[in-house]
């Protein structure tokens, strides 16, 4: 069962101590970050990926949330460790504050032969090419921010329908186009930032939900959801 399963929730702090490092962590792209955070696990540095991350700025300071079966260590002088242990006692019709950094997709059909082959639409662009293809000259065009909060809250409550929660509220904002270099590669995802109140419909499914994370691009800093009792200050 989940709830015997013990994980870490971390928050990790950047330290001043090394200037060179301060700067190369507000700099970095969401790859360079995501090899960081490895060194906080130094004990099976060939692992598969096993934690969750991401990154937030706090008074002007990077703040790292991580969560992991493995207890983080501190870097000396890079990055300070704050940790304790994630085993939360959950049951349905239990109401929680949350927040949420994902890459919410929608997948289609690409028209190769392999019927399992998909690509992966950011679902803000794709509303977007929608509206403008179907776009008649009186109709109101929606601003960023009314085309981010509908197509935000449409894919979380479709995630939530398949993992153990229901929506009451959520508030969507924070999108942003991520674009970078991994190993010649070029990698392009998107992100947005919830934050609301949820309803656990299934623990097992919501637990699961918790430890592994929510929607692609968990390697970069999305899918990790914080949460609270409704009316708690979040960690």
């Amino acid at each position: 069962m989940f709830e015997d399963r013990k994980m870490y929730l971390s928050r990790v702090r950047a330290l001043a101590e090394k200037p060179a490092k301060l700067i190369r962590i507000l700099r970095a792209d969401n790859y360079s970050l995501h090899k960081m955070m490895w060194s906080l696990f130094p004990d099976n540095p060939h692992a598969k990926r096993d934690f969750l991350f991401r990154k937030d700025i706090q008074h002007g300071w990077p703040v790292f949330y991580v969560l992991s079966p493995r207890q983080p260590v501190p870097v000396i002088g890079v990055f300070d460790v704050e940790t304790k242990v994630f085993s939360p006692k959950l049951g349905a019709g239990d109401r929680l504050a949350f927040t949420l950094r994902a890459n919410p997709v929608q997948t289609r059909k690409t028209g190769d032969p392999n019927p399992k082959k998909r690509k992966r639409d950011d679902v803000v662009m794709r509303l977007k090419r929608e509206l403008r293809a179907k776009k008649n000259p009186e109709d109101k065009t929606p601003s960023q921010s009314e085309l981010i909060q509908k197509t935000g809250e449409e894919w979380l409550r479709r995630q939530a329908a398949k993992r153990g929660f229901k929506v009451e509220t959520v508030g969507v904002d924070g999108y942003q186009q991520h674009i970078f270099y991994s190993k010649s590669r070029k990698i392009h995802f998107s992100s947005l930032d919830f934050n609301g109140i949820l309803e656990v419909t299934n623990t097992d499914k919501f637990l699961d939900t918790l430890y592994f994370g929510i929607g692609p691009a968990k390697a970069f800093g999305c899918g990790l959801m914080l949460i609270s009792r409704a009316n708690k200050t979040a960690y």
